[in-house]
């Protein structure tokens, strides 16, 4: 039997969105956290920023990024301007920014944000462990490398 679900989106930060670029991301369902600074539910459009604290991130990276959101796939929602929100969707480099045509839209006001990045980070390191890199399979004659 054949099942067309959507993919879940994988989590990543906005300035992982920014770093990580067209080459990795194009077309991919991500998942992503920020709080909404702008809103325009004629044009169908949004702004989300980054939430973390610049400490917690790069000294390469800006300490409030911003993604434009492409909403017409979850409009009308309750968009309350300055409260936090998950979107997921597929990510749109074609544009001189990179946009988010989100299908799912829920507000997360009160997440412990630290702890949400904390537990990701913790996840990934945990993965990395559990999951060999895909490079370093197997060879033809049994080896690990």
């Amino acid at each position: 039997m054949s099942r067309n679900f959507s993919a879940s989106g994988e989590i990543v930060r906005i300035s992982e969105i920014f770093q990580r670029g067209p080459t990795e991301l194009e077309g991919q369902a991500v998942r992503i956290m920020g709080k909404l600074t702008s809103h325009n539910i004629v044009n169908c459009t949004a702004v989300l920023t980054t939430v973390e604290r610049s400490q917690n991130m790069n000294s390469t990276t800006s300490a409030h990024q911003e993604l434009s959101i492409d909403t017409r796939l979850i409009e009308p929602f309750e968009a309350r301007l300055g409260s936090l929100f998950q979107m997921i969707g597929e990510l749109d480099f074609k544009t001189s920014s990179p946009v988010l045509h989100a299908r799912v839209v829920r507000c997360v006001d009160g997440i412990d944000t630290a702890m949400y990045y904390k537990a990701l980070d913790m996840q990934r390191q945990y993965l990395l462990q559990r999951i060999p890199p895909r490079e370093c399979e197997m060879t033809a004659d049994g080896e690990n490398c």
